[in-house]
């Protein structure tokens, strides 16, 4: 059958409407499901084809393996059947362009590379999970929605590893035409045990997803000959060349990710798609924070800041009001029953179906967090002894949706959603990359606000899309009635965020005005309001409602800070209490007890001096001003004094001056005197500065990364009494930590990898001993160690290195005495004789509460 034929026909209820690419699996039409009144694609094998049993197992084989994924990074299959002996195959629609037409207009910027690649990645865990090898990734099979969306085509030359898995005489037919001894796939993306012959599983398109990685990076093919014969003695014989050096760095992590992807033998290679998601991720969270360079950019905006510590702020305890059947002007008062008692964390919580029972997740002194359930006339609980899950919601029929895996101890978690009974018993696993949830009144389906590609989505049904952000999503809630959800609008790039509800055909509408900080949320009873949590700005967060009109009032406020998180059909309210701080420890010089430095909260601590006696801290609390403020504190607890506005970054080794960013949206600094002096402007002229400072040992310079106008960046140093900047590595040689001997710059080659760099020489020397999970924090006086560390879990490890030898020496573990409630990861500092530290943490402990009598 002709393509032109086709065209115009009818194959089932498609309508084929124009041809829209061909290729060795078949012809691709654009059609019509008038059924379901959607456009479609329809993949034809010609029927001069279907004689060809082996083709037309290969044809059966991509819809049968693709149509048991359900991933967003995959293409969807809806339908399979025949038309006049021609098989057919109908899928979604995409509208975009491969991957091999983008990567012909040009190369890619890193950080489109990274997020085309975790979508890849992804993809390739769901295949890899339901046990599907696609054994063909190239360019050409990766389509990239308008939207920014991967989409993995064609699981053609799939092979299934479990072929029980679909019983019966299928499974044979599929593995049949996928035998050791049959190459399949396409030269210059097969892996070496592909090109040979042999089985291949998983790891084989681990290596083809490494040589488009590497060509996504450099436009460059990995492995490319005169013929495709010389094409496979390279993929078995040759390394592809390093990265090119790039006016933007390349990260030296990406190297050691390709280099892992790349590996001959399937053994060293990366051994699972799940590894590079997480590899991936990390990198692009870490691109303003980069150990191989030593950098220290850690400078959130400040709402932003505040949102990864949970959106909190302040201190609070909630006095408890045994109130019950008091009335003030024919009133009664609302009381409040503590539920939790334990130090931590309780993350969210909810009502049973009953309201009687109340289910939550909490960590607790320092533990990983679990599910808890209570009653509210009881004291005591008992946890579901589901390590790392959190609860996300119950449903009307006694079934919890809860979040397994999450990526992290903040309240912006990252899981795989899955389903488990009130009543014990195993999670059934749903979806992956999910971060909250609501069940539908009825409990019979799902609303989901998930990460895709760069993206928060919030779905309902799951796969309908209804709001689409590169911002955040936070509390989805399905309304009494079914026909709206309400949720936390975090789209606007302010840092603020709005309440808004969409309907079911994805009309949306803010109702309220825009707020500083949000958080929590939940639909009274009757439908009516939405309530919620949170501050306009400046005060403690407390309980409001607005109506679906718009119309705002305050239901509740303590000398404190509340979070909602649940209301139940009798009007009872879970609430919490809460308290954030970022508590700040350290020994001092001569000292052996850790010493609580903590002056204020809401910190961040970016430097200790040479001696260990004084640490620079910035304050981003309450009054801290527009450009927030900077301090010096320390170590033997005697009062912190305020230095000035801005960011100060790295204290002069003398202890005179600190170097300090006053607005991050220029490349100029200034110097803060820590006594009496006056602010130094610093005038970088031509050079953009591109990373934080550091000091010269004699205090006299500022070191930095900069650029300058075409040129790719590098090293410079300037003069704190007026010089100029002066390039002291060459062009892309990049780093600011100069040994205190002046020979040796610790940082980064021209392609991205750790290097030492001899100031007198230019030479550049492989750094050995160094974990790409640690950060470098200094030289050591001697100028022999760089002294680096792992702060992400706990104990906190501090070891030397020598970069020369590879060395490594641990020289101190360190475990909070109170670990309760601490998030994320903590920020140490060393002095230069390794006898002295300060580090930082941030920490969140909040209560539950049972509130009643707060319904007008």
């Amino acid at each position: 059958m002709a393509a032109s034929s086709i065209v115009g026909q009818t194959l089932g209820h498609y309508q084929v409407l124009a041809q829209i690419g061909a290729g060795g699996m078949g012809e691709v039409f654009r059609a019509h499901d008038s059924r379901l009144g959607r456009d479609v694609a329809v993949k034809i094998l010609p029927p001069v084809f279907s004689a060809d049993e082996e083709r037309l197992k290969r044809f059966e084989q991509e819809a049968r393996a693709t149509a048991k994924l359900n991933h967003p990074n995959i293409l969807a299959i809806y339908d399979i059947g025949r038309h006049e002996g021609s098989p057919y195959i109908v899928s979604e629609l995409l509208v975009g362009t491969t991957l091999r037409q983008r990567l012909q207009a040009g190369t890619l910027s890193v950080r489109a590379t990274v997020d085309f690649a975790v979508q890849i990645a992804r993809g390739l865990v769901a295949a890899h999970e339901k046990h599907i090898v696609h054994r063909d990734l190239k360019p050409e099979n990766l389509f990239i929605t308008r939207e920014g969306l991967v989409k993995i085509l064609d699981f053609g030359v799939a092979k299934l590893t479990r072929p029980d898995e679909l019983g019966g005489s299928d499974a044979n037919t599929m593995t049949s035409a996928t035998a050791a001894g049959m190459v399949l796939g396409t030269a210059g993306y097969m892996s070496p045990e592909q090109v040979r012959g042999k089985p291949v599983d998983h790891r084989s398109d681990i290596f083809s997803f490494g040589a488009i990685l590497y060509e996504m990076l450099c436009g460059k093919r990995a492995f490319r000959g005169e013929t495709p014969a010389d094409t496979i003695t390279a993929i078995l014989k040759e390394e592809p060349p390093e990265l090119p050096a790039l006016d933007r760095k390349t990260p030296f992590a990406m190297q050691r990710i390709l280099r892992h992807c790349l590996e001959k033998e399937p053994e060293q290679r990366c051994q699972s798609a799940r590894d590079l998601v997480f590899e991936l991720e990390t990198l692009a969270g870490m691109s303003e924070m980069v150990a191989a360079t030593g950098g220290r950019q850690w400078r959130p905006g400040k709402r932003v800041l505040r949102a990864l510590l949970g959106v909190l702020a302040l201190a609070a305890m909630l006095a408890v009001g045994a109130t019950v059947g008091r009335r003030i002007w024919g009133k009664q008062m609302p009381s409040y029953r503590q539920l939790t008692a334990r130090r931590g964390t309780v993350w969210s919580a909810r009502f049973s179906p009953d309201a009687n029972t109340i289910v939550y997740s909490a960590s607790f002194n320092g533990e990983p967090s679990d599910i808890f359930s209570t009653r509210g006339d009881s004291p005591e609980s008992r946890a579901f002894k589901l390590e790392k899950a959190d609860l996300l919601a119950i449903s009307s029929t006694g079934e919890m949706a809860v979040l397994l895996r999450r990526n992290s101890q903040t309240f912006f978690p990252i899981g795989t959603l899955a389903r488990v009974s009130l009543g014990g018993g195993a999670p059934r696993e749903v979806m992956e990359d999910v971060m909250r949830a609501d069940y539908s009144p009825d409990g019979s389906n799902l609303a989901v606000v998930r990460y895709v590609g760069g993206k928060v989505r919030l779905e309902y049904p799951m796969g309908k899309l209804l709001f689409e952000t590169t911002g955040w999503i936070g509390c989805p809630r399905i309304s009494p009635m079914g026909d709206h959800i309400a949720f936390l609008d975090h789209s606007g790039g302010t840092g603020g965020g709005w309440v808004t509800v969409v309907d079911l055909g994805g009309k949306r509408t803010r109702l309220s005005e825009e707020w500083m900080e949000l958080q929590g949320l939940a639909w009274s009873p009757s439908g009516d309001e939405v309530w919620f949590s949170g501050a306009k700005g400046g005060g403690n967060d407390a309980l409001y409602a607005v109506t679906l009109g718009g119309k705002e009032r305050v239901v509740a406020r303590i000398p404190g800070n509340l979070m909602l998180h649940d209301i139940a059909r009798d009007g009872s309210v879970l609430l919490t209490s809460y308290r954030t701080s970022t508590p700040v420890m350290g020994v001092g010089p001569g000292e052996q007890k850790e010493r609580d430095l903590t002056w204020l909260e809401n910190v961040g601590v970016f430097d200790l001096s040479p001696d260990g006696s004084t640490f620079l801290f910035q304050y981003y609390g309450e009054g801290s001003g527009a450009k927030y403020a900077s301090y010096v504190g320390k170590t033997d607890g005697s009062p912190a004094v305020r230095l000035g506005d801005g960011t100060a970054v790295a204290l002069s080794p003398d202890g005179k001056w600190a170097a300090t960013v006053v607005d991050s949206s220029s490349s100029q600094g200034a110097l803060l005197p820590t006594g009496a002096g006056e602010i130094r402007r610093l005038d970088h002229q031509a050079v953009q500065r591109l990373g934080d400072y550091r000091w010269t040992a004699d205090s006299r310079s500022v070191v930095f990364t900069g650029q300058e106008s075409g040129q790719p960046p590098r090293t410079y140093v300037q003069e704190i009494n007026g010089g100029s900047p002066r390039p002291i590595t060459a062009p892309g040689v990049t780093g600011s930590l100069i040994s205190p001997d002046g020979t040796l710059l610790f940082g980064a080659n021209a392609a991205g990898k750790p290097a030492l760099v001899s100031l007198k020489t230019g030479e550049l020397l492989e750094p050995r001993g160094l974990d790409q999970r640690e950060w470098v924090i200094r030289w050591s006086a001697d100028s022999r160690w760089l002294y680096v560390y792992q702060g992400r879990q706990l104990p906190i490890t501090i070891h030397r290195v020598d970069p020369r030898s590879g060395r490594r020496e641990l020289i101190r573990q360190i475990t909070p005495a109170d670990p309760a409630g601490i998030l994320g990861s903590s920020r140490v500092f060393v002095s230069a004789d390794g006898n002295s530290y300060v580090y930082q943490s941030e920490r969140h402990l909040s209560e539950l509460y049972l509130a009643r009598g707060l319904m007008q």
